[in-house]
């Protein structure tokens, strides 16, 4: 696009987006990355750039997705959508809401981040299977040496305490009855009964709480959406259509071995999928009109292995000083894994080029065949006088 096109304000200063890489059919392996990307392509298409990255340490706030532009760093969705109104020349998705629907619009953004954010994680993070074979092969390919190996555990305790509130922490998989064989009792074959397991039926139980959660919110904007094409009513995609399809994008697109939210909202809630693949195609009619993406050089990759002191900020200034105690101690041990993993290759370096030495012994011609026949000897490394003696 050339410079003309560009709005007076982002002139040369082009606005940034920093989001978590895509995989597979995602277009950011997080909600919140994926409407932020959907909410930019709506409002000012073709005047910003995408970088993938799975460092949260870059950005101010320390999470994704964050915004560069100039001098100016912001960082969470709704700070995001907050800044780019301001652009000159950016499109307002609120404009046609009168003054209540934008009320209950912001609410409603809230519910979404939440109680659909709940239940995503609990999907990607709580569900034993779905860690196994989606959630944490997924974030060791985005992650570098050495963080691919602490790093996704780390992010999957994070999301503990807040889905151990919700109830929607670590339920287990049914799992198959197998059936037991025949033991033999006064010679006579007895089908052995089976013991009456009670954390099945906890099991059971939880996995249908679950299921009521997801009804319960997939009710609601079922009839908030009724026959149209955008909540609201809207003729276009709001802000709440954006953040709503950005959650169903991510729940749709992953192959779950253990679909047990995805299934509840493909079998019973079909107008919700046709939502998200409304939204999806205003902003994104082709994937080729994504915008362009800044790849990162081999600099930025000793990020993650290097601990750069970072630039202070006054938002990073203020969230320091605001965290928990507890918070800044797990903060501080793997400031202490970072560097004691860097020390260790150091030394281990230095260590192999001090060792790992060839010696080579030279004899003359014409020596004793005795001696040839002899096992070698061993080698004693010591000062010449010590040698000349031996």
């Amino acid at each position: 696009m050339s410079q003309a096109n560009l709005s007076p304000l982002l002139g040369h200063r082009t606005v940034g987006l920093h989001i978590w890489p895509p995989h597979g059919d995602l277009l950011s392996f997080d909600a919140a990355s994926v409407a932020a990307l959907v909410y930019l392509q709506l409002t000012i298409p073709g005047q910003f750039s995408i970088s993938h990255s799975a460092n949260p340490d870059l950005s101010p706030s320390g999470q994704l997705p964050f915004l560069t532009h100039g001098l100016h760093h912001v960082s969470g969705f709704g700070s995001i959508v907050a800044y780019v109104r301001k652009l000159p020349n950016a499109h307002n998705l609120d404009i046609d809401l009168n003054s209540t629907q934008a009320a209950q619009s912001t609410a409603r953004i809230a519910h979404v981040e939440s109680a659909y954010g709940d239940l995503i994680n609990h999907m990607l993070y709580s569900l034993q299977e779905n860690w196994s074979a989606v959630t944490r092969p997924a974030l060791v390919s985005m992650l570098p040496v050495p963080q691919c190996y602490y790093v996704p555990s780390r992010i999957r305790s994070s999301h503990k305490p807040r889905l151990e509130a919700a109830e929607l922490w670590h339920v287990p998989e049914v799992e198959l009855d197998e059936p037991e064989a025949p033991r033999t009792v006064l010679g006579r074959k007895k089908k052995r009964q089976p013991d009456i397991e009670p954390h099945k039926f906890k099991t059971a139980l939880e996995r249908e709480k679950v299921i009521e959660k997801a009804r319960a919110l997939f009710d609601v904007y079922d009839r908030l959406l009724g026959n149209t094409s955008f909540f609201m009513a809207a003729a276009s995609p709001t802000t709440l259509d954006v953040i709503f399809a950005a959650h169903t994008h991510l729940l749709l697109s992953l192959k779950f071995p253990d679909p047990l939210v995805a299934s509840v909202l493909t079998e019973s809630y079909p107008r919700l999928v046709a939502h998200c693949d409304a939204v999806l195609s205003a902003a994104l009619p082709d994937r080729s009109l994504l915008p362009s993406v800044v790849q990162n050089d081999w600099k930025s990759s000793l990020r993650y292995i290097l601990p750069w002191p970072r630039a202070p900020t006054p938002r990073r200034a203020s969230l320091s000083a605001s965290s928990s105690p507890e918070a800044k101690k797990i903060e501080w041990r793997y400031k202490l894994w970072r560097w004691g993993f860097f020390g260790a290759s150091v030394l281990a370096a230095a260590a192999y080029l001090h060792f790992a030495t060839i010696v080579i012994v030279l004899q003359p011609r014409g020596s004793n065949r005795a001696a040839d026949e002899l096992p070698p000897a061993e080698v004693v490394e010591g000062d010449g006088d010590d040698a000349e003696e031996e």
